[in-house]
């Protein structure tokens, strides 16, 4: 896009009761200090935008004497198409027209913002605007039509493995991807190599605590004979246990029936000794006859079951005492020790079997251990290698940027990176001019800065639009007109004055 000042038409602007102005393509404004140039200069801004040149609220209303309207309307050719801008301040109140015709104050910045973004447009008019903005601003200006060196460029400048490893990932994951994935994976990975590391160390330290394996050959089959063994020794013992056994509870109901005869001994003489009832223990009145022979009868009855009882348990006794006198107990106290010792010299070669077993699955814990130790340092690894190589990318990238972005200038210096301790590159901006940083430049040569600037940016830019330079009599140096260009001078005690020079045929 190609925008032209035409005509700038002032009311009560600053200084300038009534003013027009006819843009040529070299507009020379010059007079003494307080004239009204910069007002000019900074009018087609204010209609714009309604700031000043360097971007800040303004208002233009005159100081010197009141005035009820204050305005100013611009007449620009945008690409070869002429639209006329006003705005005004009428009684304190803002106004717009759109080709003479009112507007609401969004339909204008609505059209305004259609035909061309503020900051762009204020550091190709203006060649100081640019170096107050933000350096972010100034970085997205600069870079904004400049290509990034492609990635096969990038990666023939990096050693081979690091280019080939790039080249691979990449095809898969942008690059910001996989940093953020190697960067997770790196983190994950070094929590989980200490843990690693610190199994090992576990594992290493209980096998060195534990004893030598035993040698166990030939454990099963000694076993197995044990076993034999210990079974003919139990088969031999069962027949004498029953025996002992028989014995033993032989000799407990003997001694049983001994104590049960002795007490039937005092029973029998008790009921033997009892006088026959003579009354009745009901109704207390004396037996007569029958009844008298009949408890003489239940005594006797009583009496002969009792003895026959007696005689039962002696008879069970003398039977028990003739099948123990029958018997004969066996020792088996050698056979139980030399079971014992079988026993015990079997657990002996079973506790071997199992050290040994403990051992060797402990030596095949360390070996994983140390495996996964291995495996998770190995991961760990290739992930800093890739987070490496991608620093070593950006870092190749920002140069190589660097280096296509310089070469558009003459004497600015543009730095648009920083590398920070860790050795990675961040965005950064800075611009300097024959090694000075622009806050240190004299006014002359930070005008200088701001045209190579701006030349630059018109050779980036789709935008064309005219430069003005304020304070020219300041600045010595050459000025490369693109399309059209406003001065703006100080000359001792002279009034206003307004040259052009015509466009060329």
């Amino acid at each position: 896009m190609r925008v032209r000042l035409l005509e700038l038409e002032l009311e009560n602007f600053t200084e300038h009761r009534s003013q027009t102005i006819k843009y040529g393509r070299i507009t020379r404004l010059s007079g003494r200090n307080g004239a009204g140039k910069t007002s000019i200069g900074t009018a087609p801004v204010w209609v714009l935008w309604g700031i000043d040149l360097n971007g800040k609220k303004w208002s233009p209303k005159p100081t010197t004497y009141d005035a009820d309207v204050t305005r100013a309307a611009v007449l620009l050719d945008i690409d070869g198409k002429s639209i006329k801008l006003e705005r005004g301040i009428e009684n304190g109140k803002n106004t717009f027209r759109i080709n003479d015709v009112p507007a609401k104050a969004t339909e204008f910045e609505s059209t305004i913002n259609n035909l061309f973004d503020r900051d762009e447009f204020l550091s190709l008019y203006n060649p100081r605007y640019f170096f107050g903005l933000h350096w972010t601003m100034q970085r997205e200006m600069i870079l904004r039509h400049t290509t990034p060196p492609a990635k096969s460029e990038v990666l023939k400048h990096l050693p081979e493995p690091q280019a080939v490893k790039l080249d691979e990932l990449t095809r898969k994951h942008s690059l910001s991807d996989l940093e953020k994935i190697h960067r997770d994976r790196k983190n994950r990975l070094e929590k989980e190599h200490i843990a690693a590391q610190s199994r090992t160390r576990t594992l290493q330290d209980q096998l060195l605590t534990m004893d030598s394996a035993p040698d166990v050959t030939g454990a099963q089959e000694d076993i197995a004979k044990i076993d034999a063994t210990i079974a003919e020794i139990e088969e031999a013992m069962r027949g004498h246990e029953l025996t002992n056994q028989r014995i033993v509870t032989l000799q407990h109901r003997i001694n049983s029936l001994l104590q049960q005869r002795d007490r039937m001994k005092e029973q029998f003489k008790a009921i033997n000794d009892e006088p026959i009832a003579d009354t009745c223990r009901v109704c207390k009145q004396p037996l007569q006859g029958e009844a008298v022979e009949s408890a003489k009868a239940d005594k006797e009855r009583r009496i002969a079951e009792f003895r026959a009882e007696y005689d039962r348990v002696v008879a069970e006794r003398k039977a028990a005492e003739a099948e123990l006198a029958g018997l004969e107990y066996i020792d088996v106290s050698e056979k139980l020790a030399e079971l014992r010792r079988w026993q015990e010299a079997r657990q002996a070669i079973v506790d071997a079997v199992r050290a040994k077993e403990r051992r060797e699955q402990l030596e095949r814990d360390v070996e994983v251990a140390r495996e996964a130790e291995k495996k998770t340092l190995a991961g760990l690894n290739e992930s800093i290698i890739i987070i490496d190589a991608i620093k070593a990318y950006r870092a190749k990238e920002a140069e190589l940027q660097a280096e296509k972005v310089q070469g558009l200038f003459r004497r600015l210096t543009i730095r648009l990176h920083k590398e920070l301790k860790n050795g990675e590159i961040e965005p950064d901006f800075s611009i300097q001019m024959d090694g000075k940083d622009y806050a240190q430049l004299s006014f002359g040569e930070q005008t200088e800065a701001g045209l190579e600037l701006s030349e630059v940016l018109f050779g980036q830019s789709e935008l064309i639009t005219p430069v003005f330079v304020d304070h020219i009599s300041e600045y010595t140096g050459p000025i490369a007109v693109y399309d059209q260009l406003i001065t703006a001078g100080a000359v001792r005690d002279q009034e206003l004055k307004i040259e052009t020079e015509a466009w060329a045929d």
